[in-house]
């Protein structure tokens, strides 16, 4: 008989993977991790540069997440809320779009703001409640189109798509046309209704740094790239060979094909955010800023130290710019066009910001077209013995990753107790 090195391999140390190293290790089930990086996380990284905390592209926690909340010891992140709402840029100024239950101070402006008319604001409200009202699941079960043609059957106006739907999807889904399926964008708008959008007071890596903390050191183990995935065997790109009684690929979506030897299947969506820094002024707020005028490469704009001190030395501010549709232009060509950008909308004073960092990031998130699949309802099984989780088997999101991992480990868990059965 073959002695195994463990009962289940995970290939990919992302939060899939680690939410289901952090199951299986719940159920006592033996395990290794595989990450083929220095360290686990997957995109979710923070760099430190001089006093500034650079995560690998914009990303938050939206708190309302159930299954971050039920992953994640939240006291422990020391999670440092946005603030309700966004800043839109409109023609030559900012207008302010806050929550009216949780910025009431903000009403005024947020009637004033030319995003839409008075019955757009209203179908807004309407909506969210809407979505908010019923169960989770049963988002997932309501009638499909694409997000533009949603709002369109919803009666929202042109002005209001463009201005604040726009930008505001764009950032939420990296998909400006908001093409996205409907069901995707009743989830996301969902999850603003109900919670924050927030960042970790230390950096978004202290998501899978905490799911990690909670593992044994000698599970995971980090510059280690698999070659090729059978049933019962892993393969290292050293030609070692590693044994188990389930393989999980936990993977990003062309990494799962390769090694699957599966057709290239759904495309993805990627982002440019650069970094910059500047000294701390009065107009920097802890909103995110998005772009409503439809023209130039930037999508939104954030201050992370105005969220988290700890993002920036003491008097300094550290600003997000994120666009998107770019990926085709040399990174310096971008950046010299969101130089120009930035100069428009704030001035002079943006000459003087000094550039900390370029983060190209080509695979961010999965293409969300309709038809899309039931989160709620997909079997992580791949074939007798191989599983699979991660965003691109699901939705994208914290949200999804966490849960497809989760969900992968309980279903090894049923088929490890029917192999022992069939061997008894």
């Amino acid at each position: 008989m073959t002695t195994l090195d463990t009962e289940v391999i995970i290939v990919g140390g992302g939060l899939a993977g680690l939410a289901c190293a952090k199951n299986l290790h719940a159920q006592g089930i033996k395990f290794l991790l595989l990450e083929a990086e220095n360290r686990v996380g997957g995109r979710i990284k923070t760099d430190k540069q001089n006093g500034y905390l650079l995560d690998r592209g914009f990303q938050v926690l939206q708190t309302a997440y159930p299954e971050a909340s039920r992953a994640f010891d939240y006291s422990g992140l020391d999670l440092q809320p946005f603030a309700p709402g966004v800043k839109i840029r409109i023609g030559r100024q900012f207008h302010t779009v806050a929550d009216p239950l949780r910025k009431p101070q903000k009403m005024l402006q947020t009637l004033r703001a030319p995003i839409g008319t008075l019955g757009d604001r209203l179908r807004l409200v309407r909506l969210a409640g809407q979505v908010r009202s019923v169960p989770l699941e049963a988002l997932f079960q309501e009638k499909e189109t694409t997000t533009i043609d949603f709002l369109r059957e919803q009666g929202f106006s042109e002005t209001m798509i463009n201005r604040f739907f726009v930008p505001f999807f764009g950032g939420a889904c990296l998909d400006r046309q908001i093409r996205a399926s409907s069901r995707v964008f009743k989830y996301i708008l969902r999850m603003f209704a109900a919670g924050d959008a927030a960042l970790p007071k230390k950096g978004m890596e202290q998501l899978p740094s905490q799911l990690a903390q909670g593992l044994p050191a000698e599970t995971i183990q980090a510059s280690t790239r698999v070659s090729r995935i059978d049933k019962g065997l892993v393969t290292l790109e050293n030609n070692t060979s590693l044994s188990a009684r389930a393989v999980v690929v936990a993977t990003e979506g062309p990494e799962t094909q390769r090694l699957l030897g599966l057709s290239p299947q759904g495309g993805s969506v990627g982002e440019t955010c650069f970094y910059f820094s500047s000294d701390k002024e009065a107009w920097h707020t802890p909103f995110l800023m998005l772009n409503g005028t439809g023209k130039g490469p930037i999508n939104n704009i954030a201050i992370p130290s105005m969220v988290s001190s700890e993002y920036a030395p003491p008097g300094k501010s550290l600003i997000s710019v994120v666009a998107l549709d770019n990926l085709g232009n040399e990174p310096e060509h971008l950046l010299s066009a969101v130089n120009t950008q930035l100069v428009e909308w704030y001035g002079d004073t943006a000459k003087q910001w000094e550039h900390l960092a370029t983060y190209t990031i080509n695979y961010a998130l999965p293409e969300q077209l309709p038809p899309t699949v039931d989160p709620t309802r997909t079997d992580p099984r791949h074939t007798d013995g191989i599983f699979v989780c991660g965003e691109h088997s699901s939705l994208p999101a914290i949200q999804w990753a966490l849960y497809s991992g989760r969900q992968a480990a309980e279903s090894i868990g049923h088929y490890l107790q029917e192999e022992r059965k069939s061997t008894d």
